[in-house]
């Protein structure tokens, strides 16, 4: 889903990406057995309105139909729109040299957003299969249009206890977007080049929790940044990805998983729901201790998750984890996992950003680090060394 407005003609990004696109799309996952990939593609260009394109390959040119009612977004067509990119190779290249020549004229600076991720959703709960975006874009979206926004980058609230209100969605439309985008399979991976301000906290909200990236490249330059946007693509492109996931944690007695942090959905306290997990996400979770452990039997804990392959087929996968229990302080801590740790209190913060100013957080931060360090000081180290909790690993 490529924006061309104006801006995006003139410095060659649109041409950038529809060249790569060519070569970039032999490369979309397979299962190790096949000979090509399961998965279909379509193609969406917009600015204030989107053009949706019809490359079935028993065509001599690719097609244009043109959705201007944006307020109610709808696929105009079926047939023809999502298909197999080796059997459609030829009308998919003769699209992608057109599409900078075919917008090479216009003038529209006005975007829409939301409903661009809309019409992907409909288009993939149509075709009845879960799928991912790639949306390229670069503007606050100001076109009339569900997601509108305002410039609202007010600089007086840095600092102050109304901070947060600059980290919170300007609108609830995105929230509910990304809620049915997860109910259907509907994975978003935004490109942004923005040259101004575009409020990531809104147009971010639907990649994060859709189990999408979030790219961010500020005023994009043809020769600083084309190298680094390219391998960004590729790698998201080419990554092992499962679809439409639902993930349950299960413990033995004396301890709970409470609360998860990642690029998920919770409607229940026990199911995660993810529209889609690849090899770079991580899900973390809380457990709470609350109540007695055996040093004998240790604690279990299970995870399971039920997802769609490329292939479409659905597929549980089980981890099963057994770890020691001990009385000793000092054993926790040589066992202790400083990547796991790290990710816990980096995605805890994040978090707390909705609600609290970062100054409280970072003073929290410190607090159970100083917190984490006198424990060690008090129980672990010897008297002599009172160094020691600085060089210890």
């Amino acid at each position: 889903m490529i924006d061309v407005s104006y801006s995006n003609i003139k410095n060659g990004l649109v041409k950038l990406i529809c060249e790569e696109l060519k070569t970039m799309l032999e490369k979309i996952p397979k299962e190790e057995q096949e000979e090509t990939s399961a998965i279909r593609v379509g193609f969406v260009t917009y600015n204030k309105v989107l053009h949706f394109f019809n490359v079935k390959s028993n065509l001599a040119q690719p097609q244009m139909m043109v959705v201007t009612d944006v307020g109610e977004v709808f696929v105009p067509l079926l047939d023809g729109f999502l298909v197999n990119y080796q059997e459609s190779q030829s009308v998919i290249h003769n699209l992608l040299d057109q599409i900078p020549d075919m917008f090479a004229d216009s003038n529209e600076n006005e975007t829409v957003f939301a409903p661009v991720i809309q019409a992907g959703m409909e288009a993939l709960k149509a075709a009845d299969c879960p799928g991912k975006l790639f949306i390229f874009h670069s503007s606050l979206p100001t076109a009339e249009a569900p997601g509108k926004l305002k410039n609202r980058d007010d600089k007086k609230l840095v600092n102050t206890d109304k901070e947060k209100i600059l980290f919170q969605p300007q609108t609830n439309v995105y929230d509910a977007l990304a809620k049915d985008c997860v109910a259907h399979g509907c994975s978003v991976t935004l490109f942004l080049f923005p040259s101004q301000y575009v409020d990531v906290a809104s147009l971010g909200l639907v990649p994060q929790l859709t189990g999408g990236t979030l790219y961010k490249y500020n005023n994009f330059q043809m020769h600083l940044d084309r190298q680094q946007f390219l391998n960004d693509l590729r790698n998201d492109i080419e990554k092992k990805i499962g679809f439409d996931a639902i993930m349950r944690v299960r413990t033995s007695t004396g301890f709970r998983a409470t609360d998860f942090f990642g690029g998920i959905l919770m409607n229940t306290t026990t199911d995660v729901e993810m529209a889609a997990i690849d090899c770079d996400k991580a899900v973390t979770v809380e457990f709470k201790h609350d109540d007695k452990l055996s040093e004998d039997s240790g604690a279990l804990i299970q995870c399971a998750v039920l997802y769609t392959t490329i292939s479409g087929q659905r597929r549980l996968r089980i981890h099963n984890l057994g770890l020691n229990c001990s009385s000793q302080l000092a054993d926790l801590y040589k066992s202790c996992e400083t990547d796991a740790l790290i990710n816990f209190f980096a995605k805890s913060a994040f978090k707390a950003v909705l609600q609290q100013p970062l100054k409280v957080i970072r003073e929290i931060l410190v607090n159970q680090t100083a917190h984490m360090l006198a424990c060690y000081r008090k129980n672990c180290a010897s008297p002599s060394a009172a160094s020691q909790f600085t060089c210890e690993k």
